[in-house]
């Protein structure tokens, strides 16, 4: 046998143990049946933490960056008679899991790609089965998305411009697919083997005339998650329950956004957020703080004050005041969105007549 693809989440840090980052390292045991230590131990890498988007935890609030679960992933041959491994972390607590349940299964092609939606659209957003036995009630799920996402303005203007590839992979509801679930206590973050995810996507369109424009795993689960994608991994993830201020389709609506160009537009407590990309800024976010000089200045319906709000601020303002508010692309001040309220500041919120014009553009 080959070497196979081992995954599992790092394990908790032992009770009582100063706060600290993952180590770079484990040392990995395999072990028989019996229990009996078998072939050499090994050192394997870990991965850091992600950060990415959680889902919105009420109406109107914004989204959230938040660190992710490290996990650990490492290409082995097994020992003869290995059935076993015992996983050491130092200051955590010892992890064993069996081979069976933590091998990756190799990518392969889905059962079908089903088109739902226009047959030669503009915009080609692929969602990914997963925790599925049914091929019918994935259907179901994919097309209950097409229709959000036609219903949402600007896209409910643009007819034809949006189609679905639904790429339906059967897959235990209660193991899945792509990997072992992390999660950020006290969030709705949600997400599985982010590397594994992208391999099944590059196999299913490795000959395909046509790559989609962003992905999505759509979860069979009946509790309320998910995650954002980012610019290493354009994979978001969502669960099929809804939360009771935000529906499970709003994530693809917000990740569209991002594959069209926008920024997000939310402030974060995440300590490392990502650079200003080379090209500059993206259009729905600056940093000037004067509205006459923003990318938006010819449709601002303020100029004073400068910035039309600070951090924090600016809910007393009438719905359609477009100007600089403080508090963008994951920095509370010296960055400034042009609406209070956007789909890429907090995904259950209609997109800013900004985002909007910018997303009619694109798709025109």
């Amino acid at each position: 046998m080959g070497p196979i693809r081992m995954v599992v989440a790092a394990p908790p840090p032992f009770p009582g143990a100063a706060a600290q980052g993952a180590p770079a390292e484990a040392m990995v045991r395999f072990l028989a049946s019996s229990g009996a230590p078998v072939g050499r131990r090994r050192r394997v890498a870990v991965a850091p933490a992600p950060h990415l988007e959680a889902p919105a935890p009420g109406a109107g609030s914004p989204l959230a960056r938040v660190s992710g679960q490290p996990m650990i992933a490492f290409m082995t041959r097994l020992p003869a008679g290995a059935t076993r491994f015992r996983l050491e972390l130092p200051g955590h607590l010892p992890l064993e899991a069996g081979i069976r349940e933590t091998a990756s299964p190799r990518p392969r092609r889905p059962r079908r790609i089903h088109r739902l939606g226009s047959p030669s659209p503009r915009f080609l957003l692929a969602a990914m089965a997963e925790r599925f036995d049914s091929e019918t009630a994935f259907l179901a799920a994919a097309r209950t998305l097409l229709a959000a996402i036609e219903a949402a303005e600007p896209f409910r203007s643009l007819p034809g411009r949006i189609a679905v590839d639904a790429l339906f992979w059967p897959s235990d509801p209660a193991r899945g697919l792509f990997g072992p679930l992390s999660q950020h206590p006290g969030t709705d973050l949600l997400y599985g083997d982010r590397p594994l995810t992208r391999a099944f996507l590059d196999r299913a369109y490795r000959r395909a005339p046509r790559r989609p424009d962003c992905a999505i795993v759509v979860m069979n689960l009946d509790r309320r998650g998910g995650a954002g994608g980012d610019r290493h991994f354009p994979i978001a993830w969502t669960t099929t329950t809804s939360g009771p201020h935000e529906a499970w389709t709003d994530i693809a609506l917000h990740e569209i956004g991002h594959a069209l160009g926008l920024a997000d537009e939310y402030d974060s407590d995440n300590p490392d957020p990502p650079p200003r990309p080379a090209a500059g800024l993206e259009p729905n976010v600056t940093d000037k703080a004067d509205p006459r000089l923003a990318p938006w200045a010819a449709v601002a319906t303020t100029t004073s004050p400068v910035p039309t709000a600070p951090a924090d601020g600016g809910a007393h303002l009438p719905a359609g005041t477009i100007g600089t508010f403080e508090g963008a692309r994951y920095r509370r001040l010296g960055l400034y969105r042009p609406q209070h309220r956007c789909r890429m500041r907090s995904s259950p919120d209609p997109f800013c007549a900004i985002c909007a014009a910018i997303i009619r553009d694109r798709l025109a």
